[in-house]
């Protein structure tokens, strides 16, 4: 299983080197590492290369750096796991996190503008049915309930639509190591009120 994703990982690098054009002397030199190195990992012989030798690579050929851990793998903890994330990150990482966030947000827009829709429908099929009812009114006809009830019927289907929750699989997904839990720090201490006077009855 490691000797297979070893490869994978090696299959992976060397087509982005491919893909942008340069030799594996020129990613050596951009990730500072040696040649040999870079030789061996596309080779798959070098299992579960060095992280810094990974992120070098992550940031010269733009590849995900979670994704090259796992390849050569890394298991969950090594990469999720830790105080500082910046050495297991890589730029194409952070890239990958907003684009999923801007995809979430623009799905939110569509998913909001058909119900948007929606509700322009309900309304006209709600305002159609008081002016049957009012006109009935004013000439002082009768409108049936089966009538009423009728075009209350379609227009109930056309409300659950909008009463659905929005779809998880379209929620971003989310990389604790680009977005870590902040820790809010301060020396300014707030004026409590003792005790005592809370107890206090007047």
């Amino acid at each position: 299983m490691l000797k297979k994703n070893t490869t994978e990982l090696g299959k992976t690098i060397s087509e982005a080197r491919e893909k942008i054009g340069i030799s594996q002397r020129e990613l050596a030199r951009q990730s500072n590492m040696d040649c040999a190195e870079v030789s061996r990992i596309e080779a798959g012989k070098r299992l579960k290369p060095n992280v810094l030798y990974l992120k070098g690579i992550a940031e010269t050929l733009n590849l995900s750096m979670v994704d090259l851990m796992k390849l050569a793998g890394y298991n969950d903890m090594e990469i999720n796991w830790g105080q500082d994330f910046s050495d297991r990150r890589a730029t194409a990482d952070y890239q990958k996190q907003i684009k999923s966030y801007e995809q979430f947000y623009f799905d939110i827009l569509e998913e909001l503008e058909t119900r948007r829709k929606t509700d322009f429908a309900i309304k006209g099929g709600i305002a159609d049915l008081i002016d049957k009812l009012e006109l009935a009114k004013i000439e002082n006809k009768e409108i049936s309930n089966d009538e009423i009830l009728d075009r209350l019927k379609e227009l109930i289907p056309m409300i659950r639509p909008n009463l659905e929750k929005f779809d998880k699989s379209k929620y971003p997904s989310f990389d604790s190591g680009v977005f870590p839990k902040m820790e809010i720090q301060s020396d300014v201490k707030y004026p409590t009120v003792p005790k005592n006077l809370l107890d206090k009855k007047d």
